[in-house]
């Protein structure tokens, strides 16, 4: 049995949503309709890469927090951080720290939004 990864339920949710068939988005990347479903059900263990990506959001008319989200939890799915954002943490010993610290101390979600208040 697969277990869809959230990347694949992601692409499932948002190519529902914009009434597009799983053959239809395949064309968009020269891919087969099979290759769609198995990213969806967790079959295929690596997602599009970045080219890809960029045309699959622009096909299903992500917004800007959508595409990000879109391409974090590709990078995920491949056990990577963007490499813009691996560059900058492997670069920084106290951020390392800092997260370290949070999954120690499991930090939920809002206390990060309440110091990013405090930054803005």
């Amino acid at each position: 049995m697969f277990i869809p990864t959230p990347f694949g339920i992601m692409l499932k949710t948002v190519r529902e949503e914009a009434k597009i068939s799983q053959g239809e988005l395949a064309d968009v990347l020269g891919k087969t309709a099979q290759y769609i479903s198995n990213i969806e059900k967790g079959k295929n263990n690596s997602p599009p890469d970045d080219g890809d990506l960029l045309k699959l959001i622009a096909r299903l008319s992500l917004n800007d927090a959508e595409a990000e989200k879109f391409r974090l939890l590709a990078y995920a799915d491949r056990g990577m951080l963007p490499p813009e954002m691996f560059s900058y943490v492997s670069d920084s010993p106290a951020l390392l720290n800092l997260i370290r610290f949070a999954m120690k101390n499991e930090l939920p979600e809002d206390f990060w939004g309440s110091i990013l208040q405090n930054y803005k």
